[in-house]
């Protein structure tokens, strides 16, 4: 279905499309309150949504991209947002970032505005199972899914950037198993996004490979019923997830966290209890934010390629035809700090 024009809207409401724009401009000092109201109606009832690109074109603004995110509150996607506005800055081109919560319908009516606005295209991080939503929108502006990795069976008109999610844990266990360990756990919120899937998988993976002891322990985030995925709550999810580190059956002398967020907490509740890193207890995170480094002790992590995966992102979106076809999957690097050593004797 073609999107609604404001001579739509006008038809349903039956009034001009004069007083259409009066209402749209905020211009309503002589409508009366029932024709506004039946305005709104119309509007509502019609999706209707004003495009401002044109409007764009007369000011001179220069082009857009959206980015959205799933929480601001992960320091993760405030240096993606900087890395892609850095990556789009070489286009002339300016991002607005939206916080979506991993919401479908926020995610649609969000992308909504954006292109009515103007943007040229969508990065979104969500990595959500069902992307639906997603692939509906490619018909209308390119989509680049940041965090998915590209399948032969779906995605197909959605472009991915992703770090290998499974290499990320695979890596983080050998690291383990190389020190020593014998027993190691995995904690993340409620895994139902793709990513997370991923690295549950390399986790499972790598434990069963080594021979070693693979516990998986979710944080439990359903006491945030708007934010159901625990973004916003990583690191408080990894402070209380320490308690129960300590009390599992399998008595795990390491943990890898999700992302690095959740690490710095599980190692502030690991110190609470009593316990060090790395002399009684080793941890690992994944993303290398910034508070990585300068934790204490600093953290052990996988590095994801940041800007390189930015950079992508956005070539695809406004250089097309000069980047690689499909899907992208970056590599990450292992990052040896000061929070893992040999388990204690």
């Amino acid at each position: 279905m073609s999107e609604p024009k404001i001579q739509d809207v006008a038809r349903l409401a039956g009034v001009s499309t004069t007083s259409i724009s009066n209402f749209l401009n905020n211009r309503m000092e002589q409508m009366r309150p029932d024709t506004q109201r039946k305005i709104q109606q119309a509007i509502e009832q019609l999706g209707y949504r004003p495009n401002n690109a044109a409007r764009q074109l007369k000011t001179g603004v220069a082009s857009m991209v959206g980015l959205l995110v799933p929480s601001l509150a992960n320091q993760f996607f405030g240096s993606l947002a900087c890395a892609v506005e850095t990556a789009a800055a070489r286009h002339h081109c300016h991002v607005m970032t939206f916080s979506t919560f991993r919401d479908p319908e926020r995610e649609r009516a969000v992308m909504a505005d954006l292109l009515a606005y103007g943007a040229q295209g969508i990065i979104t991080g969500s990595a959500l199972n069902d992307t639906d939503h997603l692939v509906a929108m490619t018909a209308r502006c390119p989509v680049v899914a940041f965090d998915i990795k590209r399948s032969d069976d779906s995605h197909e008109r959605i472009t991915t950037i992703s770090v290998d999610n499974v290499a990320a844990t695979t890596k983080a266990v050998e690291h383990l198993v190389a020190l020593g360990h014998r027993s190691i756990a995995l904690v993340t919120p409620p895994p139902y996004t793709l990513n997370r899937q991923d690295r549950v998988k390399g986790f499972q993976q790598a434990t069963a490979a080594a021979g070693v002891s693979g516990e998986l322990v979710i944080a439990d985030a359903t006491d945030a019923p708007t934010d159901l995925h625990g973004d916003t709550q990583l690191f408080e999810l990894g402070r209380s997830a320490a308690a129960r580190l300590l009390s599992a059956a399998s008595k795990p002398t390491a943990a890898i966290a999700i992302n690095d967020m959740m690490a710095i907490g599980i190692g502030i509740g690991l110190k609470q209890l009593g316990k060090r890193l790395p002399q009684d207890f080793s941890l690992i995170g994944i993303d290398d934010i910034f508070f990585s480094a300068a934790n204490d002790p600093p953290l052990t992590t996988l590095r994801q390629p940041i800007q390189a995966m930015a950079d992508a992102a956005v070539q695809r979106i406004l250089a097309p035809n000069t980047a690689t076809a499909g899907g992208e999957l970056f590599a990450p690097e292992l990052i040896v700090r000061a929070s893992t050593a040999a388990p204690p004797k």
